[in-house]
């Protein structure tokens, strides 16, 4: 080596040795926050066993864990896979708040066609991570670990779209929620942000909504926020990836775990005389149907 190339590198073993300062601590910020993401999902699914199991996410949250600790012989490969299960984890949370536009225009056709194409799109535009995916990683030296060496601007597109999404479904069924109910009542601020004078059930669908969309919009925005500085480093740019993808998923599964708890307990307290919410065209929910069911066999 001439002595106006790199520096010696003392320990070649240790892969921050072949990082710039910068991106070196970048780089391990970034581990630390997936590591953090890991320990938060495994609780969430334990506590919740054997309701749901989220193989996708978990999944997800250990390539990227192993992209950071190694050790990694395809570092191209391991990124395709981490970019899929992103892509089937984030489909599969978005698709339960579909399920709710459904549900709350379960009359209206055209609503419902027009929200799955939606999704469909931002399922489509989530995939555009592949592309990133297959020029922007490489082994650092020889040391069996990851690194995105280069960013790529249309990353936060695909990024947006989930924001997007969330943000149109939850206005919608927050619209048709309150409209349905509290046609000729007085409307104020506690009704549009605690649902209150909603029937229980209703209630619930609102407030759980609510919930999903604030604390998943928050950490996509970060995401996306990341994403979009120009001068952050490429590992910079993804540090929020995983983490607001797995906190979605955690987030979806609960919501939707704790609606389906509502829709049992109101069914339980009284069967007979179970609140069935209106929410389209005198369509109804039946919550005691599959107890009735169940008695029955």
């Amino acid at each position: 080596m001439s002595a106006q190339g790199s520096p010696l590198i003392i320990n070649p073993n240790v892969y921050l040795n072949y990082l710039d300062p910068d991106e070196a601590s970048d780089y391990e910020l970034n581990r630390n926050i997936v590591l953090v993401a890991l320990g938060a999902l495994i609780w969430d699914i334990l506590s919740s066993v054997p309701d749901d199991y989220r193989p996708t996410a978990l999944a997800m949250v250990i390539l990227n864990i192993l992209q950071k600790t190694g050790p990694v012989s395809n570092c191209t490969l391991n990124a395709m896979m981490l970019a899929g299960f992103q892509v089937i984890s984030s489909a599969a949370a978005s698709f339960l708040f579909l399920k709710r536009v459904h549900a709350v225009y379960y009359g209206g056709t055209i609503i419902r066609y027009v929200f799955s194409f939606l999704w469909v799109i931002g399922v489509g535009t989530s995939c555009a991570v592949f592309s990133t995916t297959l020029r922007d990683f490489r082994e650092i030296a020889n040391t069996k670990h990851c690194v995105r060496y280069q960013g790529w601007t249309g990353l936060s597109i695909s990024f947006a779209d989930p924001v997007l999404f969330d943000t149109v479904a939850y206005f919608a069924i927050v619209h048709k929620i309150l409209s349905t109910h509290r046609k000729g009542q007085k409307k104020d601020w506690r009704t549009f942000c605690c649902g209150n004078g909603l029937p229980h059930f209703s209630r619930a669908v609102f407030q759980g909504g609510q919930q999903y969309y604030l604390i998943t919009t928050g950490a996509n925005m970060m995401r996306f926020v990341f994403s979009a500085m120009p001068s952050a480093s490429p590992t910079l740019q993804v540090m929020m990836s995983t983490p607001a993808v797995a906190l979605t998923s955690a987030m979806a599964c609960r919501v939707h775990r704790n609606l389906l708890i509502e829709a049992l307990d109101e069914a339980l307290t009284d069967p007979s005389e179970l609140t069935r919410p209106v929410f389209a065209n005198a369509r109804i929910v039946n919550a005691s149907l599959s107890l009735e069911v169940k008695s029955d066999e």
